[in-house]
């Protein structure tokens, strides 16, 4: 009888620890998934962040500087102007060399570059056209560095005095039923490098392809 009991009772310890071992392996991949979900979901909104500091910086890019340049701007004088601007900082190598090299990005093919600092490599971070330091809101979180350069230059269908639709002259005629041809001097690829100040992770690149 006791050998009995004793052989109940082996079996029940054996049982108590497998169901023991199930319970602690679902609790683990409970805590696994939870926790990935949550670092999921903070990298999810960091990138989101630093998007959004592209996309902003891109828009200012592309509607404030370039057009001032390659209508006889400065880089350096366009840039020293944006300083009105209360929620933008931005800085750039304000020197002739780099006056110079961003006017002949916008205005040559990529292979008459003269090189150096007006180079085509699509790092944004090295040679950097432009860098933007977007303040954070209310001044409590860091600021986003954007670091932008152009990195390809291809002439497009027309020279500078092209016809541009936004204009409302590229659309359709009443009288003729013809669409005139959107004209583009200029199609530019754009590197662009966010990031939180002194961050190495919180990290969106973005490329775009710009027609002028």
């Amino acid at each position: 009888m006791s050998h009995y009991n004793e052989k109940n009772k082996g079996v029940a310890l054996v049982s108590v620890l497998i169901v023991v071992s199930i319970a602690a392996g679902i609790f683990a991949a409970i805590m696994y998934y939870t926790m990935s979900s949550t670092e999921i979901s903070g990298m999810q909104r960091k990138y989101q962040s630093s998007k959004e500091a592209s996309i902003g910086a891109i828009e200012v890019m592309t509607k404030d500087i370039l057009p001032r340049v390659i209508t006889g701007s400065t880089l350096s004088g366009v840039v020293s102007g944006l300083a009105i601007l209360p929620d933008i900082v931005p800085s750039v190598t304000a020197n002739s060399a780099r006056d110079v090299c961003f006017r002949t990005k916008l205005t040559s093919l990529t292979g008459s570059w003269p090189g150096g600092i007006c180079d085509s490599n699509p790092d944004p971070t090295v040679n950097s056209d432009i860098v933007f330091n977007l303040k954070g809101v209310g001044g409590s979180s860091r600021p986003f560095v954007v670091s932008m350069k152009i990195i390809d230059t291809v002439p497009g269908n027309s020279d500078k005095s092209g016809t541009v639709l936004e204009l409302a002259s590229g659309t359709v005629d009443n009288a003729s039923g013809m669409i005139s041809v959107q004209h583009f001097p200029f199609l530019y690829t754009l590197m662009t490098d966010a990031r939180p100040q002194n961050s190495t992770t919180e990290r969106a690149n973005i490329e775009v392809l710009y027609a002028y």
